[in-house]
């Protein structure tokens, strides 16, 4: 089963990033490699650190269809909309409710936060589930392995897409300020990735992390959790860059090397 790391600044968006778009333009072309690298996507499980949670509780929209726009960042009229996999949020409910050491709660919900629709600004699957993070490093773990499991018993194609920036403080000018931790960890990021080394995401030293003001680590240890195995298979960091004093990371794992 493949997965999938995408950055989702808004700029990536043409009618937003506009001239923009420039200086970011190797993320675009990852992002453009990716969609090529993937294919035809079935269902897309997508999880976000701006979609809203429960407190300890991940969350999965259950609305019939689910939509969003870009209005908060000045384009209203830009945007997408498509079929949640019911199917795979019954199941997964199921799953998680029958082990019961998983808070996960289905909330009828049919917004999608920027985190999703940058990357489906390049990826177009047939159907979508969305899922939020919560604090806890191994509760991603075990919500990762429980998307494998869902995906395992349908017995059909599922991309787990790991939505996330790196460091927001990369340089002076960067949103949250600069932080020289910033560059350590992506750097660390990248290094981990390039060797499908999931697992060394939550050894990372946590006062590096909160140093970064990262903001995709959890969706990449989810990732990474689904991966299993897999993630060793043909890891490929596609580009990593941060003009604008953010991290953007594009990566593709547990696909077959052409």
């Amino acid at each position: 089963m493949p997965g999938c790391v995408c950055p989702h600044p808004p700029l990536l968006v043409p009618e937003i990033g506009r001239d923009g778009r420039a200086a970011v333009s190797a993320t675009i072309a990852a992002m453009q490699r990716l969609s090529t690298l993937l294919g035809p996507l079935d269902t897309v499980v997508a999880i976000s650190p701006h979609t809203p949670g429960y407190g300890d509780a991940f969350t999965v929209k259950s609305a019939p269809a689910l939509r969003g726009d870009f209005a908060a960042f000045g384009c209203p009229t830009v945007g997408r909309e498509m079929p949640c996999d019911l199917e795979f949020v019954d199941t997964l409910l199921e799953l998680a409710h029958g082990e019961g050491g998983l808070l996960l709660e289905s909330v009828d919900d049919d917004s999608l936060d920027h985190g999703i629709l940058v990357p489906l600004t390049f990826l177009a699957p047939q159907r979508l589930v969305s899922l939020s993070i919560v604090n806890s490093y191994e509760s991603h773990k075990a919500l990762g392995s429980l998307v494998r499991r869902c995906a395992d018993q349908l017995a059909r194609p599922v991309l787990f897409l790991a939505s996330g920036d790196l460091s927001h403080r990369l340089i002076p000018s960067a949103p949250a300020g600069f932080d020289p931790r910033g560059r350590v960890f992506d750097a660390s990021i990248v290094e981990l990735l390039e060797h499908g080394d999931f697992g060394g995401l939550s050894d990372l030293d946590r006062s590096l992390v909160s140093g970064a003001g990262e903001c995709g680590l959890r969706s990449l240890i989810a990732l990474g959790a689904y991966l299993g195995d897999d993630a060793r298979t043909n890891p490929q960091v596609l580009n990593y860059e941060g003009p604008y004093g953010v991290g953007y990371l594009v990566g593709a794992f547990g696909l077959e090397a052409a």
